[in-house]
C-alpha cells in the first residue's frame, strides 16, 4: 500500500503538463479571429459562426490580451486589421490549414452503418415536424437506419459528422451543398385561454401584455409591419428555442411571435389562435443541406426526395410574402384597434 501511494506521490510530483503548450489560445479563438478579419465586421462573423456579436467581441479582446497588441481598428462601418494583425492573420490561417490537412478524413463507419443515415436537425423543426413523420418515413424506407442528432436553435453543428442536415438559416454553410425548401412568416399567437383572460387584446395594448420570442429574433420587424414602432418591450420572455416559447404560448403563459410552419398543426387543431390579419417574412428560411459524399449520396437522396415529398403532401410552402404585405398595408390603413382575433 505505501509502494502505491509512493508512486502515485511521485506521479503527482513529477508529471506536469509540458509548459510547451500551456500559452496555446484555443482553436474557437483563432476560427473567431479568421472569421472577423474575412469578414471586415464582427457582426458578419457572428451570424457566420452562429454566435452573437458580443461573443465574437469578446474572443477578440480575449485573443488581443494573449498577443499584446491590437488586432482591429474601426473604419465606418467595418472592422480591419492593423498592420500586426495582418500579419498574425497570415499565420493563423496556414495553421488552420495545417490542422485541416492533419484531419482531413470523415468519420470512418464500419459495414454495419452503411444503411444508418445521420440527420442533423434543429430541435424545433424536429419537434414540430420530422418527427410526429418518422413512422411514415420508416414505411417508405425499412431498409434505412436514421441517427437523429438535435441542434439547438438556429445553431448549425458543422462537425462534419452527419450526413444531411435539415435547417433554419440564411444558407450560408461553406462546405455544404443546400435547396431551399420554404420561406418563412411570422406572427403573434396565443391559446384560446389567454384570449379569455385578456378579451381586449389590440395593437395599442399588445406591448403592455407578456410576449414570447425567440432570443435571436426580436418582434421589431412585426411590429414595423404593424405600424408599431420597433422596440421590443422590457416585458418581452426569451427563449434560446423556439419551439419553448411555443409550448409557453400553448399553456398561456402569453403570445409568441410564431413561425407559421412550425405552428400550423397548433392552429389547426385550436391550441393556438392568430391574432391580426399581419404577418411579416420570415427572418430565415428552411433548407436541406448536404456534403457531397458519393458512397452516402444514395442514402441522402432517398431522405431528400422524401422531405420534399412531406412538404408538397402537407403544403408546407407558406402563402405569398408580397401577398401578405397586400393584406397589412390595407389592414393597417382600414383600422389599428379592430378586433384581433383571426381564424386560421
Amino acid at each position: 500500500m505505501c509502494a502505491i501511494a509512493g508512486v502515485v506521490w511521485n506521479i503527482r510530483t513529477f508529471w506536469k503538463p509540458s509548459p510547451m503548450y500551456r500559452k496555446l489560445p484555443p482553436i474557437s479563438l483563432l476560427r473567431t479571429f479568421e472569421a472577423a478579419a474575412r469578414c471586415c465586421g464582427f457582426s458578419t462573423a457572428a451570424k457566420e459562426l452562429y454566435v452573437t456579436h458580443s461573443a465574437v467581441s469578446q474572443q477578440i479582446r480575449t485573443l488581443e490580451r494573449q498577443v499584446g497588441y491590437s488586432l482591429f481598428y474601426r473604419s465606418g462601418n467595418a472592422m480591419l486589421l492593423t498592420e500586426p494583425g495582418k500579419r498574425l492573420l497570415e499565420q493563423v490561417r496556414q495553421i488552420l490549414a495545417q490542422m485541416e490537412s492533419v484531419f482531413p478524413c470523415e468519420p470512418t463507419r464500419d459495414a454495419t452503418e452503411d444503411k444508418t443515415l445521420i440527420i442533423e436537425v434543429m430541435a424545433p423543426i424536429a419537434e414540430k415536424w420530422l418527427i410526429p413523420r418518422l413512422k411514415r418515413f420508416h414505411e417508405l424506407n425499412p431498409d434505412i437506419l436514421l441517427n437523429i442528432r438535435i441542434a439547438p436553435d438556429l445553431v448549425a453543428l458543422d462537425d462534419g459528422i452527419a450526413d444531411i442536415c435539415l435547417r433554419y438559416g440564411d444558407g450560408n454553410w461553406p462546405g455544404l451543398e443546400k435547396i431551399k425548401l420554404c420561406d418563412e412568416q411570422v406572427f403573434p399567437a396565443c391559446s384560446p385561454a389567454f384570449i379569455a383572460e385578456h378579451p381586449e387584446i389590440s395593437l395599442d395594448n399588445l406591448k403592455q401584455l407578456p410576449l414570447l420570442r425567440h432570443s435571436l429574433i426580436p418582434w421589431g420587424h412585426w411590429f414595423e409591419q404593424a405600424g408599431l414602432s420597433a422596440a421590443d418591450p422590457e416585458n418581452a420572455l426569451t427563449f434560446n428555442d423556439v419551439a419553448h416559447a411555443i409550448n409557453a404560448a400553448l399553456t398561456g403563459q402569453g403570445i409568441v411571435l410564431a413561425r407559421h410552419l412550425l405552428v400550423k398543426e397548433h392552429l389547426r387543431n385550436g391550441g393556438l389562435v392568430k391574432l391580426f390579419d399581419i404577418a411579416a417574412p420570415g427572418t430565415y428560411s428552411y433548407y436541406l443541406g448536404w456534403k457531397s459524399n458519393q458512397s452516402r449520396e444514395r442514402l441522402v437522396a432517398r431522405f431528400r426526395k422524401w422531405v420534399i415529398s412531406e412538404l408538397a403532401d402537407d403544403d408546407w410552402r407558406v402563402p405569398d410574402i408580397a401577398a401578405v404585405g397586400r393584406r397589412n398595408e390595407a389592414r393597417k390603413s382600414a383600422s389599428p384597434t379592430a378586433p384581433a382575433y383571426q381564424a386560421s
